[in-house]
């Protein structure tokens, strides 16, 4: 099965924007590309895209904009 983490990362506004957003070398976040993130690193990128109001679906890799009820949650 292919992963969706190229997808999320692309999603989310590139490899750049994601390790500034997360405070990582853009290598780090470049290297999920190719091997994929634990479970921790998940859902730290989780709650990264919330605070962005995004959402991220890591079973289809859609990342898609929260509504204002969907940030209070």
């Amino acid at each position: 099965m292919e992963s969706v983490i190229p997808q999320i990362i692309d999603g989310l506004g590139g490899t750049t924007f994601v390790a500034k957003l997360l405070k990582l070398p853009v290598s780090t976040v470049h290297s999920w590309r190719k091997i994929g993130l634990t479970a921790s690193r998940a859902d730290h990128l989780r709650l990264a895209a919330q605070s962005i109001s995004k959402a991220v679906d890591f079973e289809t890799g859609e990342v898609t904009e929260l509504v204002d009820e969907q940030v209070a949650a």
